[in-house]
């Protein structure tokens, strides 16, 4: 069987699905013929604003997955079946995949405040002075 080429977004959702469940894009399309191969995945991605959005959402709906991952992890450091070192490697993989994916919930916060205060806006005027000719 063909792998197919048209787009399909009913096609599309399912793979999509299974993005938001946690799996790796490449791992999905290459575990079925029915899907598409990553070319033409990325294709149909660029060339239809409906799949780009509905796979941006899977990505962040991925992003909060990996929490489970995380939870699993502690319950198996916990059952002594991880040594910490592992789990922390681990975690830490985690926590950088999920604000990658999803910067806005897991990305590392800047604080555009000085001491707890907003910083007022403030004008920078520039005076050029041209040297006198002595």
């Amino acid at each position: 069987m063909a792998r197919p080429s048209e787009y399909s977004f009913d096609l599309s959702k399912e793979i999509c699905n299974e993005i938001a469940l946690g799996n790796n894009i490449i791992r999905i399309l290459e575990s079925d013929p029915k899907y598409p191969n990553w070319t033409t995945f990325r294709r149909w991605k660029n060339n239809n604003d409906e799949l780009r959005t509905l796979y941006v959402s899977s990505q962040q709906d991925k992003a909060l997955a990996l929490e489970n991952e995380i939870d699993d992890l502690r319950d198996m450091l916990i059952t002594k079946e991880i040594e910490y070192p592992i789990y922390n490697a681990l975690v830490n993989t985690l926590k950088w995949k999920m604000a990658k994916m999803y910067p806005k919930v897991f990305g590392d916060k800047t604080d555009v405040t000085s001491g707890g205060e907003k910083i007022q806006n403030t004008t920078l005027q520039i005076e050029i002075i041209k040297p006198s000719e002595d």
